[in-house]
């Protein structure tokens, strides 16, 4: 990656054993997974005592973004229409595509369900 101190996240990221057994996960490309854990590691959270709380919703992952990532908007738009797709990602606003309208993004547990009688297929609009 650059040096675009606008794109650099200092932050770890954590990934659940669930979702690495996981059929979902399973069935990714490796720049969906390399967006999924940047995903991750866009989560905000909070210390509880000794448990940590994750926020959820209004991640922002622009195509500036995965351009700096060394991903290409048709490769990055692929990637975030799978993540929807198998349940890890749900859209929650459709950005514009002029000026600062960025698409928003929360977490879904509906990939703990994929490819079961109760899985819920979303497409990205």
């Amino acid at each position: 990656m650059g040096r675009n101190p606008k794109f650099q996240i200092r932050r770890d990221v954590y990934v659940g054993w669930e979702i690495l057994d996981s059929k979902a996960f399973r069935e990714l490309s490796a720049t969906a997974i390399r967006v999924l854990l940047r995903f991750l590691q866009k989560r905000k959270w909070t210390k509880m005592r000794r448990r940590i709380v994750y926020e959820n919703g209004d991640i922002v992952f622009t195509y500036a973004e995965a351009t700096f990532m060394g991903i290409k908007n048709t490769a990055f738009y692929e990637a975030v229409k799978r993540l929807i797709e198998v349940g890890f990602i749900d859209l929650d606003h459709q950005g514009g595509c002029y000026g600062k309208d960025y698409s928003r993004y929360s977490f879904s547990e509906r990939w703990r369900n994929y490819r079961t009688e109760s899985w819920q297929r979303v497409e990205k609009r």
